[in-house]
């Protein structure tokens, strides 16, 4: 099952899955967008199931519980980026940016992964972010929410040691897909240096060798994982906003 799997990074990891022997059950708001997905990912042979749902309101999140019995690979990458100054976020966009990113995260593995335990295998993984790392100003929101899941699926990681069940969260930085283009960010693709973007069939492949190597948390892309240390010092807050300022 992958959630947001209608475009980017959970369109590409549908595809290699079924490239991979995966039946897969796509999860994603738009219905148009996850047909075609159905269509491209049969013609490896797997069964295809399509769920339109809307993971920023709780029935949303129901809707995928209910639906994933007998999951034996579970990608929870479903999100949008969120810029705003304090206090210029109506509290229910608030909140369906914490359900869609975080608390929904935590009740579908509440809910999912006591079920692959109890058979004794299982792949969780979570879609986190490089802002989990560090400050993000005019993006505090967004920022929190993708550190509340990475400390959670940290510690899930330690709770499964020896379970069978294994649990990685992947934190990508800029990555080519219309995340940003959909939340006004298009001039970020100029702004950008290129050396920071990355693929997301990169990020893909490192949350499956993370799982292969039962680690907690990966980065994709050298330039982050060189970076990841002094994200948090002045000067590296300095040289990031000054490269991909925001307007």
């Amino acid at each position: 099952m992958i959630t947001g799997a209608s475009s980017g990074i959970g369109r590409c990891y549908a595809i290699h899955l079924a490239k991979n022997g995966f039946d897969i059950v796509a999860v994603a708001r738009r219905s148009e967008l996850l047909a075609t997905l159905a269509d491209e990912v049969r013609q490896y042979g797997a069964e295809t199931t399509v769920l339109e749902a809307d993971l920023a309101d709780h029935p949303g999140v129901q809707t995928v519980i209910s639906n994933a019995r007998d999951i034996d690979h579970l990608v929870l990458n479903a999100g949008i980026t969120h810029v705003a100054r304090v206090g210029t976020s109506s509290a229910d966009e608030i909140e369906r940016l914490n359900i869609l990113l975080a608390t929904g995260v935590v009740q579908v593995c509440e809910a999912v992964v006591p079920r692959m335990v109890a058979n004794r295998r299982g792949n969780v993984v979570i879609v986190s972010s490089i802002a989990a790392f560090t400050p993000m100003p005019k993006s505090a929101v967004y920022a929190a929410a993708k550190t509340y899941v990475m400390s959670y699926g940290r510690s899930l990681n330690l709770e499964l040691a020896d379970s069978g069940v294994r649990v990685c969260v992947v934190c990508p930085g800029y990555v080519r897909t219309e995340l940003h283009t959909n939340a006004g960010l298009e001039h970020l693709r100029q702004r950008v240096p290129k050396f920071l973007w990355i693929e997301p069939i990169d990020v893909v492949k490192s949350a499956e060798r993370g799982l292969a190597g039962n680690k907690a948390v990966v980065v994709p892309g050298l330039v982050y994982r060189i970076a990841r240390p002094f994200l948090g010092s002045g000067l590296a807050q300095k040289i990031w906003r000054r490269t991909t300022r925001r307007r």
